[in-house]
C-alpha cells in the first residue's frame, strides 16, 4: 500500500531535508526558495489519504521537487509544447480598463488557461498515468506562480522585467520583477531555515484555514493583481501608468520592507491553496 508505515511527521520532515538540499536555480516565477516553501507547506497540510494518493502519481517525488520541474524544463517544453513559456503568467494590464482574459491569453497561452486544463486533466483519474504526472507539474507550479503578484499584472514591462531597481546595499541593478521573485522571498524568511520558516507559515495561519483557501484559481489571480496594481507597481518611486522608462532606482527600505511581508503572506496562500486543490484532484 502507499504510503504505509510513514507518518505525516516524518513526511513533511523528508520534504523539508529535500528543500535544503536541492541547489539554487535560474529565477523565472518565483525563485526556487519560494517553490520550495511553496510545495513543503502543502505537503505538510495534506491528510494520510490525499498523501498516499500524491505518492502513487508521483512515485514519491515531493512538491517541492516537482515545483521546480517546469522551470528546470523550460526551453525543452518551449520547443514540445510552444507557449508553454507563457503559462507562468497572466498579463493582464496594470494600468487602464479592465480587459477580458483572452486579450492577454492568445491561444489559451497564460497561466489562467494551463492551470485550467491541467487542474482537469489531473482530476480525471481516468487520465494515463504520464499525463496525470505532467498535469501535476503544471498545476504545482503555475498555481504558486499566480501568488507572485508580477505573474498577474503588466505595464508593457513584462511584469517589471524592463523595470530596473537597486535593492538594498547592491551596486548592481537587477529587475523589478526579480526582486520580488528572490530577494523579497530571503527579506521575508528574516534568516530563518527554510524549515522553521514553513513550520512557522502554516502554524500562524491554520485556524485562518478556511479563509485562505476560499476562492478559485480566477480569485487568486485577481487578489495578486490587485497586490500588484497597489503595491508593487502603485508603490514604486517614480511609477506611473502607461510610462516604460527602465531605470535603476534604490528601492527605499520602506517598500522593500513592504513587499516581505506580502510576500510572506502570498507564499503562505499558495501553499494552504496547494493543499486543498490537491485534496480535491488527487
Amino acid at each position: 500500500m502507499v504510503g504505509r508505515g510513514r507518518s505525516p511527521t516524518r513526511r513533511a520532515h523528508g520534504v523539508l531535508v529535500l528543500l535544503l538540499a536541492l541547489p539554487s536555480l535560474p529565477a523565472w516565477g518565483w525563485g526556487a526558495t519560494g517553490h520550495r516553501v511553496v510545495g513543503a507547506l502543502a505537503e505538510s497540510l495534506l491528510d494520510a489519504p490525499t498523501r498516499a494518493r500524491l505518492e502513487a502519481v508521483t512515485g514519491g517525488q515531493g512538491l517541492g521537487e516537482l515545483g521546480l520541474w517546469l522551470d528546470e524544463n523550460r526551453d525543452s517544453l518551449k520547443l514540445s509544447l510552444p507557449g508553454s513559456e507563457r503559462w507562468h503568467y497572466d498579463n493582464r494590464p496594470d494600468c487602464g480598463a479592465r480587459v477580458p482574459l483572452e486579450s492577454y491569453c492568445a491561444d489559451g497561452a497564460c497561466a489562467s488557461a494551463a492551470y485550467a486544463k491541467y487542474r482537469a486533466i489531473l482530476a480525471d483519474h481516468r487520465s494515463p498515468a504520464a499525463e496525470r504526472l505532467f498535469a501535476l507539474r503544471v498545476v504545482v507550479h503555475v498555481l504558486a506562480d499566480i501568488h507572485q503578484p508580477l505573474h498577474a499584472a503588466d505595464n508593457a514591462d513584462r511584469g517589471g522585467n524592463r523595470l530596473e531597481v537597486s535593492v538594498g546595499r547592491r551596486r548592481h541593478p537587477k529587475s523589478l520583477h526579480a526582486a520580488w521573485d528572490i530577494d523579497f522571498v530571503k527579506r521575508a524568511m528574516h534568516g530563518e531555515r527554510p524549515e522553521g520558516f514553513v513550520r512557522e507559515l502554516g502554524a500562524d495561519r491554520e485556524r485562518a484555514r478556511a479563509r485562505l483557501e476560499a476562492g478559485d484559481f480566477a480569485d487568486w489571480a485577481r487578489e495578486s493583481w490587485q497586490l500588484a496594481h497597489d503595491y508593487a507597481y502603485g508603490q514604486l518611486p517614480g511609477f506611473a501608468c502607461g510610462v516604460e522608462e527602465p531605470r535603476a532606482e534604490r528601492l527605499p527600505a520602506e517598500y522593500s520592507d513592504g513587499a516581505a511581508r506580502i510576500v510572506r503572506e502570498q507564499l503562505a496562500r499558495a501553499g494552504f491553496r496547494l493543499a486543498a486543490e490537491l485534496r480535491a484532484t488527487l
